[in-house]
């Protein structure tokens, strides 16, 4: 245990490391006071690589819990509304400063309690962020480092909330831990790992609503019902919806596979409004472009649909994630400070 620091400082970025990088002019732009260049406003320490022939860092180096709680409420309160910049440039900020926080949980040892108060935040920020830009270019955001950062995130926290026994729990982070347990499903929907941790969950969130709407959606996709599936995922709330129309584009080619098999035929015509409902398309051109992608006939009135299984292009790659009108629904009723803290269900 003599390995660990214990930190003291009550600063979001610690002196010795606000000196250097004013010195060295290493601010960004959301450390600048009113975006001003070159006159710094409000720091937080950043992420630094750790290296073999570091030194240890000292106390005075370090932020204390109270502190790294205040860094996360400011980072998700203040600058994730900031318009200033395009969000890609906003989500580049606040990853690299939560990610200081989460390397300062390591190396202070913090027990589980301590980890899952500020771990909880950083989940669903990664969340609305990986849907938020998942029409982003490549060049401004990478949505695999999202999603491992994403996953381990998870994983830590599910390690950390069987570290915790329920009844040690009360109401609100109970409802915590069931959101951040129901995104794990969905985030892994169709994984049987998942799937094993949704059987085992304690008795206390397996019968909270949401969750048995999460198992329902999960159960329904190992016994292949892609209805019950998509229906379901458009019936999740917001950041849960988000994460779950990014598994629209392997659901619906899914769909199709089944369709192209189960009503093939020169004469059996599929309405288009029946497929439309089924895919969650909020119009008939997104469902015309999923046709025209995988070789699905149109009819020339344009009401229905010609599946042939000899026809279908099964072998193409899947289609990229997209924004899903029945999301931004959602999202844009929201406060989000309010939900990435988890303040609001």
């Amino acid at each position: 245990m003599s390995g660990f620091v214990k930190g003291v400082c009550e600063d979001l970025c610690p002196q010795n490391e606000a000196k250097l990088r004013i010195r060295e002019k290493l601010l960004h732009y959301f450390e600048y006071k009113n975006g001003q260049k070159h006159v710094p406003g409000k720091l937080v320490k950043c992420f630094s690589r750790s290296a073999a022939d570091k030194k240890i860092p000292r106390p005075q180096d370090m932020r204390t819990e109270g502190c790294l709680q205040r860094c996360v409420e400011y980072l998700l309160r203040e600058i994730v509304l900031d318009n200033r910049k395009p969000y890609n440039i906003v989500y580049d900020f606040i990853f690299d400063r939560l990610r200081s926080v989460r390397q300062e949980i390591v190396m202070q040892d913090y027990n589980a309690k301590q980890t899952i108060k500020l771990l909880e935040p950083m989940i669903m920020f990664l969340c609305y962020s990986r849907y938020k830009l998942t029409e982003e270019a490549i060049d401004n955001f990478d949505p695999k480092i999202c999603e491992q950062h994403l996953q381990e995130c998870l994983k830590r926290a599910l390690v950390c909330y069987d570290e915790i026994p329920t009844k040690e729990l009360n109401l609100l982070e109970i409802r915590r831990r069931t959101f951040i347990e129901s995104l794990y499903q969905i985030f892994n929907l169709g994984s049987l790992e998942a799937m094993k941790r949704c059987l085992t969950v304690d008795e206390d969130i397996k019968s909270e609503p949401l969750f048995e709407l999460v198992f329902k959606i999960c159960l329904s996709h190992i016994q292949g019902n892609l209805y019950r599936v998509l229906n379901g995922i458009q019936g999740l709330p917001h950041i849960l919806c988000a994460i779950g129309s990014l598994k629209l584009p392997t659901l619906r080619r899914q769909l199709y596979h089944v369709f192209a098999h189960a009503y093939s035929s020169k004469q059996l015509l599929v309405p288009v409004d029946f497929v439309l409902r089924l895919s969650g398309h909020a119009s008939k051109y997104e469902l015309f472009e999923d046709c025209k992608y995988y070789n699905i006939n149109l009819s020339e009135d344009k009401q229905s649909l010609h599946f042939q299984k000899t026809d279908f292009k099964n072998d193409l790659a899947i289609q990229k994630c997209k924004h899903e009108q029945f999301v931004d629904i959602k999202i844009k009723n929201i406060y989000l400070p309010e939900i990435l803290l988890l303040k609001k269900f």
